[in-house]
């Protein structure tokens, strides 16, 4: 199953569930109390902190943080658990098609930040690489936290949309149609090699 945040990322394939963090996680409950799922595919543009990515690369990745800019400058703590990863294996058909895939210039080997706010600071971009985190977007943590709920098989498919810094809105809106397209194409290949083993998206 994919699903998407919505809004302007809207795609007449994946499931809405909102932007950020609390509605993307509110309404997949919903869905996957709903619903027989067996993976959740989430899709979405991503800011890079890593400035050797290039705009509409596209990743895949099954580990987010949620950390908060604070942290890292020694202003705030949390009790929370703020890593997390995909704790259930995808087919192993799907999981080589996204590892072999052309299109795709990693898979599984990046970390994805997800906050309610964006990052237009460049300087703190290179420290959230420094930790070994590469790309920004607002909901996979909350997406991995409820697959993993419902031990659903989840990953992120993203598409570089512009890099975290003081233009980070100019180059998203710039590249976003862009962004689509390239996300759109990619998904129905992976749909049409799913329904060739008959299973479903």
């Amino acid at each position: 199953m994919f699903v998407c945040a919505g809004n302007n990322e809207s795609f007449s394939f994946a499931h809405t569930i909102g932007v950020g963090l609390i509605e993307s996680a509110s309404n997949l409950t919903k869905i996957c109390m709903r619903e027989n799922v067996d993976e959740i595919i989430f899709i979405g543009s991503a800011g890079a902190y890593d400035t050797d990515l290039n705009i509409l690369d596209l990743h895949v990745c099954f580990a987010a943080t949620q950390i908060e800019h604070s942290l890292f400058q020694g202003n705030s703590y949390t009790p929370l658990q703020n890593f997390i990863q995909s704790n259930a294996p995808f087919p192993k058909f799907l999981a080589r098609f996204l590892q072999e895939h052309n299109n795709i210039v990693s898979c599984g080997t990046k970390h994805v930040n997800s906050s309610n706010y964006i990052t237009i600071d460049s300087q703190m971009a290179k420290v959230f690489f420094m930790q070994g985190i590469s790309l920004e977007n607002m909901e996979f943590f909350s997406v991995l936290q409820i697959a993993n709920f419902f031990k659903i098989p989840c990953c992120g498919i993203f598409c570089v949309s512009n890099y975290c810094a003081s233009s980070a809105h100019e180059e998203f809106l710039h590249n976003h149609k862009s962004v689509k397209a390239k996300l759109e194409a990619f998904c129905m290949q992976l749909c049409d090699r799913a329904k060739s083993r008959g299973l479903h998206g």
